[in-house]
């Protein structure tokens, strides 16, 4: 009887340990398991539902690390320019316009010469009890040698280029006319300038003679011979070679030279300023085409506008 009790109590104890044993194995696997899924954050398959894994940073980290940049739309922020690679500014005033300021109050008046028909009629060339010399009021124009196309056709056009070219600029612009079929005498036409009180009278005409060689751009003026001429010839002479000195650089044509007359009607009955400009010869082939073309009566125009401004500040 006691040896069957020590036999079992032998067995028992042999049986604990046996089950320790086991228990000790399987939590060394389920420690193995645990520590694998930390490593490799491999899910276990034994598990029948997943467990929600909340990954923690630890606080040292959260607080050392340092953020990344934000990406946003935000425009991003430059540097500031140092100063010695700024630009100076334009000045105001090298840059406000004062053609349109100075011309609000300046009036053009422009005289278109001839008309397509002549007048003969007389008139007297100066004003005053002592003239009694008489001059034809229109003989008639010049015509191209090879276009036959009529002076007054050409001055008519560039007349006009101009009146459009001025005004722009903030002229006021008179003509004395703009119909080529009005003949109108020289002391008429001086009266229109008089009348308007003009700043300046510019009449438009074009050259001819017959060697047919001749070419260029060339100014007439008042030569001091009565009151009217002697008031306005300095003023009359410093425009016309302002004017010519521009249109002939700007166009590319022959200055020739600015002449003062005492034979011109236009001129002697006149109480402002005034100047006739020859634009070429129509006599020469060359200058023929030129001025028959619609190009160049438009350089002609620009030349005659800059030369104006110029001589009005």
């Amino acid at each position: 009887m006691r040896k069957w009790k020590i036999l079992n109590i032998t067995v028992i104890v042999t049986l604990i340990l046996l089950t320790g044993c086991n228990n000790s194995e399987k939590a060394t696997q389920v420690k193995k398991i645990i520590v694998a899924e930390d490593k490799s954050s491999a899910v276990a398959s034994v598990n029948t539902e997943p467990a929600e894994t909340v990954i923690a940073p630890p606080v040292s980290q959260t607080v050392d690390k340092k953020p990344e940049e934000p990406v946003t739309s935000e425009p991003e922020v430059k540097k500031p320019v140092e100063p010695n690679t700024i630009k100076p500014e334009v000045k105001p005033k090298e840059v406000t316009p004062k053609v349109v300021v100075q011309a609000a109050n300046k009036v053009i008046v422009i005289d278109p010469g001839h008309a397509n028909k002549s007048n003969l009629t007389k008139e007297a060339l100066a004003p005053g009890p002592d003239s009694s010399e008489m001059k034809i009021k229109d003989g008639g124009g010049a015509q191209g040698v090879v276009t036959k196309t009529p002076e007054y056709l050409v001055n008519m056009r560039v007349a006009m280029k101009l009146k459009t070219l001025l005004e722009a600029s903030g002229f006021k612009v008179v003509m004395t006319k703009t119909d080529n079929s009005l003949s109108l005498g020289n002391i008429e036409r001086a009266n229109i300038g008089n009348n308007a009180n003009a700043n300046l009278v510019i009449r438009i005409h074009a050259d001819s003679e017959p060697s047919g060689s001749a070419t260029g751009a060339s100014m007439l003026v008042p030569a001091a011979i009565n009151a009217n001429t002697k008031a306005i010839h300095d003023e009359s002479k410093r425009c016309g070679t302002i004017i010519l000195n521009t249109l002939t650089s700007e166009v590319g044509m022959k200055k020739r030279n600015v002449d003062e007359h005492s034979d011109m009607t236009g001129f002697n009955w006149s109480k402002v300023p005034v100047i006739l400009v020859e634009l070429g010869f129509l006599s020469n082939a060359n200058e023929d085409k030129l001025l028959s073309s619609d190009d160049y009566q438009n350089k002609i125009a620009q030349g005659l506008l800059h030369g104006i401004i110029a001589a009005e500040k």
